[in-house]
């Protein structure tokens, strides 16, 4: 999902709840709040000695004890805003960063708007190859595991 249909969901329903969807099925606790807003530039080279740059927008997310907290949707685009002098830009994807034992980052793969809230579907980040030719790698040859089927 990137920033402008993300963004865009948050702006239309203002008043609603957010429901982050991790790929196990389970939720994040409700009472989560978004700590940072990040762009995150990765410089790389690829395996085949291509360099490469991706820009991300990172929410890092904490679940505090405040078990009574309920960030709403026009909340987090106002957070956003205030965010707008880091250059976030409409094509890049998002990401939230979750707490689970050590620092997870799912991608946000869509949303639904299920009565007044805002199910937001996370999925897993894979790794890749991006030059297979280099590596001697037959594209099909390299075995992801299936993201669970979340009913969210």
């Amino acid at each position: 999902m990137n920033f402008q249909s993300f963004n865009e969901a948050l702006l239309e329903n203002p008043d609603h709840d957010l429901l982050l969807c991790l790929p196990s099925g389970t939720t994040l606790a409700q009472h989560f709040h978004v700590t940072e807003v990040a762009n995150v530039v990765k410089d790389f080279v690829d395996c085949g000695g291509v360099r490469r740059k991706t820009t991300t927008c990172i929410l890092q997310t904490l679940v505090a004890d405040d078990v009574e907290h309920r960030i709403k949707a026009g909340k987090l685009a106002g957070i956003l805003e205030k965010a707008s002098g880091l250059g976030l830009e409409p094509s890049m994807a998002v990401e939230a960063e979750i707490q689970e034992g050590t620092i997870s980052i799912y991608a946000f793969s869509g949303v639904e708007v299920v009565g007044q809230q805002l199910h937001f579907a996370l999925v897993a980040k894979q790794t890749a190859c991006l030059a297979p030719d280099s590596c001697g790698l037959e594209p099909d040859s390299v075995s992801l595991p299936v993201p669970g089927t979340g009913n969210c």
